[in-house]
């Protein structure tokens, strides 16, 4: 029999407490297993089940929302740092496949709110669903703020989002909750403050110098610094650069992600090179391409004299 074609890089997350929601159930504290959400879900008596999150035991139901309404009825949680607007062919490429042969083979987490579904663990098989034109599967249920940011943080633990999109949550948390001390941030986020600086400079890059790369993580933090450094002074010769590759790109052309970091930092200019040679003590002529120079060091008053006339009569001679 033809093995159906599973999610890549799916979240290893227990789920073994998950039972259906009937009768009396204890309060697990593992959080589900998405690995094996295919299998629990077959199994669902109904089509309820329970699964414990950030604690608490939440009873979710099994919807389906057809290909037509997928992008118009359900929205993207607000506290989930994956940015859509980086989602597409080539970074879903784990996706698109047993989407297009399959369909979606593990829902999605969400709650409904103002009318639609607003979608915590999920984002990229939704983006994989508008893209297939196939329904989505999502498991609603009554979901707090800090369930819901919860289960984005888990759901990004498998299919980590890139050194972008992490830099625009430390900036925000940075501002919002640590007044601007990165000593305090890197404590909380349990990472080194180099990291954070890093990641916030890839931030500051323009959206479509990320939309460039095939996925968004092939750019790191410390490429996405140099990025940085290299146009702090003028990002708008990077925003010309940048839609010039795009047009390349759009073209046909194909670059791997080392070309395209390369293609993307400026030109280096050659530094000229310069020969000394001395005259006797204390005076040094240099010498580059387009000019010369002489270093004079306690010169006697005669040699500037004959220094100066020389420079005179070469003046007068040249303005006839």
């Amino acid at each position: 029999m033809k093995r159906q074609p599973v999610l890549r890089n799916a979240p290893s997350i227990n789920f073994d407490d998950a039972k259906p929601a009937i009768g009396n159930v204890e309060s697990p504290v593992s959080a589900p297993a998405v690995s094996q959400l295919a299998s629990r879900v077959s199994s669902m008596k109904g089509n309820t089940i329970v699964f414990p999150v950030a604690g608490k035991d939440v009873t979710f139901t099994l919807k389906i929302v057809s290909a037509s309404d997928v992008e118009a009825k359900t929205t993207v949680f607000g506290g989930n740092e994956r940015s859509q607007a980086l989602l597409c062919e080539s970074s879903l490429d784990d996706l698109i496949p047993s989407f297009l042969t399959s369909g979606q083979q593990i829902p999605a987490f969400a709650r409904e709110r103002n009318g639609n579904i607003e979608v915590a663990d999920g984002s990229r098989r939704r983006k994989a669903a508008i893209l297939t034109g196939s329904d989505y599967k999502v498991l609603v249920g009554n979901l707090t703020d800090e369930q819901m940011l919860w289960l984005s943080q888990i759901a990004n633990d498998y299919r980590p989002t890139s050194a972008y999109e992490r830099g625009l949550r430390y900036a925000q948390r940075l501002t919002s909750e640590c007044d601007g001390n990165i000593s305090q941030l890197a404590e909380v986020e349990h990472i080194s403050r180099k990291i954070i600086q890093r990641c916030i400079k890839t931030a500051e890059l323009p959206l479509k110098t990320i939309q460039l790369f095939a996925n968004p993580n092939e750019l790191s933090a410390r490429s996405g610094e140099a990025l940085n450094k290299a146009y702090e002074d003028n990002f708008d010769a990077l925003k010309l650069v940048t839609h010039k590759l795009m047009k390349q790109k759009q073209e046909g052309r194909q670059f791997t992600t080392e070309e395209l970091i390369a293609a993307l930092m400026p030109e280096r200019k050659q530094s000229e090179k310069i020969h000394k040679k001395n005259f006797g003590k204390n005076i040094e002529a240099k010498y580059s391409k387009d000019s010369v120079s002489f270093n004079l060091k306690s010169a006697p008053e005669p040699l500037v004299k004959q220094i100066e006339a020389l420079l005179h009569a070469y003046v007068k001679e040249h303005s006839l």
